[in-house]
């Protein structure tokens, strides 16, 4: 070989380990791929397929219901396979709300049968997952007990499973991995979020091969969402809200807040703590660095679907939970990086609305199709 054909084959190597090595934002949505031909194959997925929960009104489509994805008693998923198509399916994945305590995967049939048509019609595949729901004690309750149950993480991470769970039988279920989004009401929103702004944390070492599979995610869509799951950033993200209510709460920081209206034990349980003492510990600080999905965000990330409606003084949960503040701050991020987004806020007073008029299941749709 000449020396010319060393330089540039040098070339060619030092920027292929230049670009894998790269942190930049714009590698963290790096299309997945299947595995290379010299793996070994993949096991078969047995799925028992059963009459849908929903009028799929001529669409020719397979239901399966209570998928297990995991081996916690929670981790089950139902999914929608169109028929007649062509090429592997793209994957749109809805994620239920509740308040990580409670909520159910049925969810998406109730409500949701519009999409899943839709989606189905253009040859996308659609599950709906249930995650493991966390414990909130009464009040004097052991929250010693409660805190060993991990906190919010412990749902969200069951939620990562179910996509790599899916992407790891991509073949069984004739999914095109490159091509996933997800959706969610509330939790599921948050959830949504969160893994469409983690970096994605494939282990390539694990045992459990399902672990081995991306996170990573074309598009996110966030439906009544919070804004962020470090919750003392509620404070400076709904101030405007809770100062009118300052004189009654006792002050603005979150865990007044939270003391005022009943939930003290929900956060602290949210946050995998069992005193508001170890809310500014150090470990309790990287915990909610983990799940801060506005810090987390950079331009390299999944566009971003947003859409708040509006909330009532008169259920100040549902208020602090829900509101229009939230929607604006995850579009306002999005624009502040660089990142794609779509927001609406039907709050009065607090009003976001994108000239487009896109509606989140077209906004899924042309980011996977």
């Amino acid at each position: 070989m000449t020396v010319p054909h060393f330089a540039r084959l040098a070339l060619l190597l030092g920027c292929s380990l230049l670009f894998a090595c790269s942190d930049s934002g714009d590698s963290h949505n790096t299309p997945v791929t299947p595995p290379e031909p010299n793996e070994p194959p993949r096991p078969a997925l047995e799925l028992t397929f059963s009459e849908a929960p929903i009028a799929l009104d001529g669409i020719n489509a397979e239901f399966a219901a209570d998928v297990p994805y995991g081996d916690k008693a929670r981790n089950v998923l139902d999914i929608y396979l169109p028929r007649d198509c062509d090429d592997p399916t793209p994957l749109v994945i809805y994620i239920h709300g509740g308040g990580f305590t409670g909520g159910d995967k049925s969810s998406a049939h109730e409500r949701f049968g519009d999409d899943i048509r839709a989606f189905l019609q253009n040859c996308v595949a659609y599950a709906s997952i249930n995650y493991t729901l966390l414990e909130v004690p009464e009040a004097g309750g052991d929250m010693s007990a409660a805190a060993a149950q991990g906190g919010v993480l412990t749902s969200m991470n069951d939620s990562a499973r179910a996509l790599q769970f899916m992407r790891y039988y991509f073949e069984s279920l004739n999914l095109d991995v490159d091509n996933v989004a997800l959706y969610g009401g509330s939790a599921g929103a948050g959830t949504a979020l969160w893994l469409g702004t983690h970096d994605d944390m494939a282990d390539p070492d694990a045992e459990d091969a399902v672990l081995r599979e991306s996170t990573r995610v074309k598009a996110v869509g966030a439906l009544a969402t919070q804004s962020t799951y470090d919750l003392v950033d509620w404070e400076a993200i709904l101030l405007p809200v809770i100062e009118p209510f300052e004189a009654i709460l006792g002050g603005t920081d979150i865990i007044t807040v939270a003391q005022a209206i009943g939930t003290e034990n929900y956060l602290l349980t949210f946050l995998g703590v069992a005193s508001v003492a170890e809310v500014d510990t150090q470990d309790n600080i990287d915990y909610r660095a983990n799940v801060d999905m506005l810090e987390l965000m950079d331009s390299g990330d999944a566009p971003i679907y947003v859409h708040n409606y509006e909330t009532s003084p008169d259920d100040l949960l549902n208020l602090f939970l829900h509101h229009g503040l939230h929607a604006i701050a995850v579009y306002d991020r999005a624009v502040e990086v660089g990142l794609e987004a779509v927001g609406y806020s039907e709050q009065p007073g607090y009003l976001l609305e994108d000239p487009s008029g896109e509606g989140h299941v077209s906004f899924l749709m042309r980011h996977i199709r």
